[in-house]
């Protein structure tokens, strides 16, 4: 099944495979074409893309390889858990349970937007 992605989807994919720089897990390094953009790796949600409320909170994503990605989403999900753990600390990871435990209303505009300054965080430009 392929998997819709929307301007916000596609920036925020972009800004969290920036930030990283590499795989979380195997720390395999992101691969960049002459334009600036990341052209391997995945954005991965810890709490699935379908809780809005933390669809594109920075702290809920983490790039991964397509393989990390793959054992961390289906052989191995307690050991992504205890990486978010060890990476965000108990009181930030219950928080972000919290948050994608509470739903909320969908605005991809807004999220387009805050997508936009977090790559430009990254001097990286906002333009797709």
């Amino acid at each position: 099944m392929k998997i819709k992605l929307d301007p916000a989807d596609v920036a925020f994919s972009r800004y969290v495979r920036t930030r990283d720089g590499r795989c979380m897990r195997c720390s395999s390094p992101v691969e960049f074409n002459e334009a600036g953009l990341p052209v391997t790796h995945q954005c991965s949600h810890f709490f699935g893309r379908g809780r809005e409320n933390t669809r594109f909170d920075p702290e809920n994503c983490d790039t991964l390889c397509c393989g990390c990605h793959q054992h961390w989403g289906s052989a191995d999900k307690e050991g992504y858990r205890n990486f978010k753990v060890a990476q965000l600390g108990l009181e930030r990871f219950t928080a972000l349970a919290v948050r994608a435990n509470t739903t909320t209303k969908k605005d991809r505009k807004l999220a387009l937007i805050v997508a936009k300054q977090l790559l430009k965080s990254f001097g990286k430009g906002g333009k797709l």
